[in-house]
């Protein structure tokens, strides 16, 4: 810090006027006895003004603190904002920026120090339909969702969201350590099946259920039937717009219910609304991240024992609603 060490030198000069040795002032000041002995030369050729002369050394930086403001709100935009066809920032695209904006150009390296001086960093970003209402979402959060609360609540239901996802013979990757220069590699069957699944979070607990093929009209009353009978007294079923949740054998067989199922559809495109969504994220890349199967029995069996210890994990359930952020 450039103003700490002038108040340090000014102090050395203070002392050093008083008669004090040179070993001293280091002692006090705190600073090796060779930089005292420096600034007494400075001091008895140019006085205290020579010692407030030294600042900061090297080239000044090119783009002024008014420059930097300009870039932070220009990246603040987003790429598309200013022409871009994609909405990814790289060095390449914020080196072309600067020099549009101010005429410099810098080497991308040096545009890197230049992001984390703005306290930006690299991150992995995040995927979102096109086809988002964000209008719709933001109004199914702040009506739709508290009356779907009423309605259970009036009605003595219990309010279960539902979601369908499957889990590949293919492995989720995640970070493992590795020699410099050798990137790992997990080998697995390039022709790999998918072990589909349907999942209902209510307020305390979930539940699972796997299926050897794909989730059709048939699975998704199969499951249905699964939480029914787990689940005393009336539901409320909440869940997306998949054509399965919307075919007629689903709807006979919630009719033929007599009132203990009813149905509420989330938003399009808006997953992170399903608490359901968190469950399938926990159990891919916390429980059997970097698996490798055998072949598609053992991949059945260990996805069995990662729903079992996540069962043991009530806390997990409260994350999950917390992760959707949907008032409770």
């Amino acid at each position: 810090d450039f103003a700490a060490l002038e108040r340090r030198r000014m102090e050395a000069a203070r002392l050093l006027r008083q008669g004090l040795s040179q070993s001293e002032v280091a002692r006090r000041v705190e600073v090796h006895r060779q930089s005292v002995s420096r600034w007494a030369r400075e001091l008895e050729e140019s006085g205290v003004r020579g010692l407030r002369k030294a600042g900061r050394t090297g080239r000044p930086p090119k783009l002024s603190p008014a420059q930097l403001r300009d870039l932070e709100r220009a990246l603040g935009r987003g790429p598309e904002a200013l022409g871009f066809a994609s909405g990814l920032w790289t060095a390449a695209r914020v080196r072309d920026l600067i020099e549009y904006r101010t005429g410099v150009r810098y080497h991308e390296d040096h545009v890197w120090r230049i992001l984390r001086k703005l306290n930006w960093s690299c991150q992995r970003p995040t995927g979102k339909a096109l086809e988002r209402d964000e209008q719709s979402i933001r109004q199914w959060k702040k009506v739709a969702w508290p009356r779907i609360k009423k309605k259970a609540l009036c009605e003595r239901r219990t309010i279960v969201f539902i979601d369908e996802s499957g889990l590949s013979e293919r492995p989720p990757r995640v970070r493992t350590c590795a020699p410099r220069g050798h990137t790992p590699v997990l080998q697995h069957h390039f022709n790999w099946k998918v072990l589909p699944a349907a999942a209902g979070i209510t307020w305390w607990n979930f539940y699972f259920r796997l299926y050897p093929g794909a989730i059709h009209a048939t699975e998704a009353i199969d499951f249905l039937g699964h939480l029914l009978r787990h689940l005393p007294g009336k539901l409320l079923v909440v869940w997306d717009g998949l054509p399965q949740h919307r075919a007629r054998l689903v709807t006979e067989f919630i009719r033929a219910q007599r009132g203990r199922l009813a149905t509420e559809r989330l938003p399009a495109y808006a997953p992170e609304l399903n608490p359901v969504e968190y469950i399938w994220g926990y159990w891919k890349h916390h429980e059997l991240p970097n698996f490798c199967p055998r072949d598609f029995t053992q991949l059945s069996y260990q996805a069995r024992r990662a729903v079992r210890r996540m069962h043991r994990r009530s806390p997990l359930i409260r994350s999950f609603w917390h992760q959707a952020q949907l008032s409770l």
